[in-house]
């Protein structure tokens, strides 16, 4: 039974790469938020601007977080500000050769 019940609580736990990828950026827009906005620390604003950087993050999107969003700790304020990002910013997808318009 010990199996069983370590595979079921490794699997309830899982999270998809995207699901992370996206708590990246969620904590990155927090903790900038809160360095620029509520502490008003240059320096440790710098340091995790470089981080973004360093990690490769798309500073619009963050940005989007930042400033499209009005509570950085609520997930689902987080959530929608990013949907309505990424919504612009998709690529438009052009019809197949058998699709009509």
């Amino acid at each position: 039974m010990g199996l069983i019940q370590t595979l079921q609580s490794r699997l309830l736990r899982y999270e998809s790469t995207a699901l992370r990828y996206r708590q990246a950026y969620f904590s990155a827009a927090r903790n900038l938020a809160r360095a620029q906005f509520l502490l008003g620390d240059a320096e440790l604003s710098q340091r995790l601007w470089q981080d973004v950087a360093d990690r490769g993050l798309d500073v619009e999107r963050i940005e989007q977080l930042m400033y499209g969003c009005w509570f950085q700790d609520d997930p689902d304020a987080m959530a929608e500000a990013d949907a309505a990002y990424l919504s612009r910013t998709a690529p438009h997808e052009s019809p197949g050769i058998f699709e009509h318009c």
